[in-house]
């Protein structure tokens, strides 16, 4: 074999990747290198996950921040390594992931944009998009191309590369927002493609919009939430059609309240943020630290999934998600085998605890790591303290476990702390209010005796 090297890079150099502190759980950066990049295991794991041994490949230590949700499993080794560090490092929404290029650089246009190789091939007629957006927090976004109308499930970031790719193959007949998290470019998109339709769950449906949120009331199909499997323009299907049905909407409240899934022909299950799988603990799973609507009702929705499956109408290979990691399972995908690994996800759902994460604490907790030199990032650690685990008393007693540099002996002072700061803001409030009610008092007083 001929070692000598290419494009003038040392092959015992192709760059090193590090993650930051930054990270806060997207995940999105592993699918575009599943090779080099993985997940970190939580400080309380055990008390999390029971009897799961970390089946998954271990990370490297050394390579991530403590804190750090993704860690490295190995560094580049070949140019095909290094292009797909150069495409997780431009995946990651709040910029943590980082590559010290290789000492000997390649030479000027060896290397393309880091999305240049894609869109890519999933399976069939099922592709990868890249080029995420990262005001739908880079989420993955897919396009199925098919005879009677190509869906584009979720949204990129809109850009001429993208939008000549849809064109060529086709157009897009369907836009498919899983949830309201991932709606944003659906406007820039529809006015591109004249006709196609989008289809929100009408629950995460908004007429306002906001800095987290998009407006989404002009959306043409809006479906709602009910037991059974819907089509995309929201027909109920029977159970026993879901089988046979090639495109099939089903309704997983509990992330977001209108969370959806898509079936493409017993094959692909586009999920979301609703299910993911991780190479950790072997299995599906869901995000109990960014639940924003319910647990318990995620739960459900999950079971109902199970149910489907036990009776044999639910089959799928493929899990598509928009955060984390995608998987194909072994097997035929037979509904069989889909019942098993639904039932391992929702005995891992069941140990977890109740709940859910209020945006108005979550947003602190994210915007104290990805932005730590604002002035809130410093609040929250004055309060929390210095060090790992400082970010932690913001969250909800529940979700703090899942943190990978949780403190737990870091709480109760954060909490003293933080009840002696909001006291003290209250009693400065009240004081204001006082001597303001004493000044307009004193004014009316003087106006009376003048009058």
């Amino acid at each position: 074999m001929d070692d000598t090297p290419t494009d003038g890079i040392d092959r015992e150099d192709w760059g090193r990747l590090y993650v930051t502190r930054a990270c806060c759980g997207a995940g999105v950066c592993r699918n575009f290198a599943p090779e080099l990049l993985g997940e970190v295991a939580p400080a309380h794991e055990d008390a999390m996950d029971g009897g799961v041994k970390r089946p998954g490949p271990a990370v490297l230590e050394g390579t991530y921040d403590e804190g750090a949700f993704t860690g490295v499993l190995r560094q580049p080794r070949s140019q095909a390594d290094l292009e797909a560090a150069r495409a997780a490092v431009a995946a990651c929404p709040v910029h943590a992931l980082r590559l010290k290029p290789p000492a000997a650089r390649p030479r000027p246009g060896a290397l393309g944009a880091p999305f240049s190789a894609w869109p890519r091939r999933i399976e069939e007629d099922v592709w990868a998009l890249g080029h995420p957006s990262t005001d739908n927090i880079s989420a993955m976004t897919y396009f199925i191309e098919r005879p009677g109308g190509n869906v584009l499930v979720d949204l990129p970031r809109p850009n001429e590369a993208i939008f000549r790719f849809l064109e060529e193959h086709g157009g897009v007949r369907w836009i498919f927002i899983t949830h309201r998290d991932h709606a944003a470019h659906h406007a820039e998109f529809a006015a591109r493609f004249p006709g196609c339709r989008r289809i929100l769950g009408f629950a995460d449906v908004s007429a306002r919009g906001g800095e987290y949120s998009e407006i989404t009331d002009d959306v043409e199909i809006q479906l709602p939430d009910r037991p059974e499997p819907m089509t995309l323009e929201g027909a109920p299907l029977a159970d026993a059609e879901l089988a046979g049905a090639e495109l099939a909407v089903l309704s997983q409240p509990g992330h977001t309240a209108g969370s959806m899934c898509l079936l493409y022909r017993g094959r692909f299950l586009f999920t979301g943020d609703h299910l993911a799988y991780s190479r950790r603990l072997g299995h599906l799973m869901a995000f109990r630290l960014q639940c924003w609507d319910d647990w318990e009702r995620q739960i459900s929705s999950v079971r109902r999934l199970t149910a489907l499956a036990e009776a044999g109408h639910l089959r799928f290979a493929w899990v598509l998600p928009g955060h984390n990691e995608w998987h194909r399972f072994e097997g035929d995908g037979s509904a069989r085998a889909t019942a098993a690994e639904l039932r391992r996800t929702l005995a891992w759902m069941e140990r977890q605890p109740p709940g859910k994460v209020p945006l108005f604490r979550f947003v602190p907790w994210l915007l104290s790591r990805t932005q730590p030199r604002s002035g809130l990032a410093r609040a929250v650690r004055a309060i929390g303290g210095e060090g790992p685990g400082s970010e932690a008393w913001v969250l909800p007693r529940a979700v703090r476990p899942y943190l990978t540099d949780h403190r737990p002996e870091k709480i109760p002072p954060a909490l003293v702390r933080a009840s002696v700061v909001a006291a003290s803001a209250i009693g400065a409030a009240a004081s204001v209010v006082w001597l303001a009610a004493r000044g307009v008092h004193a004014a009316r007083a003087v106006v009376k005796r003048r009058a």
